[in-house]
């Protein structure tokens, strides 16, 4: 039988990561626990990982860049900004809580690594992660539509980033997808009052699809 390749050992180590830490906690995910939910010998662990640290910085790369690769395939509505940001976010809103499982872990890992001084700079760059990803997602809305922003690009990327970090919290909590909705939605809003159309600008297109 041909040994399993490296990544896709490491693919299966970071989904079982991320059940194992919605399930027990962060503190209670040892490298055995992970591997055990993996269906792994534990040695294996450090052929794909050299420590949790790493293990760490993967699980919140996969999440956030998952996340908005969700919706920075922007969809043709005729240059229409609104229209735009709020599918967008939306696309957002359902890549997170379709996993919560991932979503959970994530915020177990923003509290642990704040209280651990060697791994407080990971929490900084996680949070980084989420800017720069808000700022692709921005990117990606004024390229469809031609819009501009009334804030700095980077001032919108945290914007997004908190508000939708605060709104999965929040429906993590308590499950009230109703209310939830009604909250993105009212997100959403204040996201569109603060595009502003570039004047003359052609939108990009996005390609059609091949005719059969």
């Amino acid at each position: 039988m041909a040994p399993v390749p490296v990544d896709q050992r490491r693919q299966e180590l970071v989904e079982a990561a991320f059940r194992t830490i919605a399930r027990l906690g962060i503190r209670r995910a040892t490298t055995r626990a992970i591997c055990g939910e993996a269906g792994m010998q534990q040695g294996i662990f450090h052929y794909c990982f050299r420590s949790k640290q790493e293990l760490y910085r993967e699980l919140i790369r996969v999440m956030v860049v998952d996340m908005v690769d969700a919706a920075v395939t922007v969809p043709d509505f005729g240059g229409d900004p609104e229209q735009c940001i709020r599918m967008s976010l939306l696309r957002v809103w359902k890549h997170a809580t379709e996993n919560p499982d991932r979503q959970l872990a994530a915020y177990e890992l923003t509290t642990f690594m704040l209280r651990d001084k060697d791994l407080r700079d990971l929490a900084s760059w996680q949070y980084r992660q989420y800017a720069e990803q808000g700022e692709r997602l921005a990117q990606a809305i004024e390229a469809a539509t031609g819009t501009g922003w009334t804030v700095p690009r980077p001032v919108l990327a945290r914007l997004l980033s908190s508000g939708m970090d605060g709104l999965v919290l929040g429906w993590l909590a308590d499950r009230d997808d109703e209310m939830a909705e009604a909250a993105l939605d009212a997100f959403s809003t204040s996201v569109v009052a603060l595009s502003s159309q570039t004047p003359g600008h052609e939108p990009a297109r996005q390609p059609s699809a091949p005719s059969s």
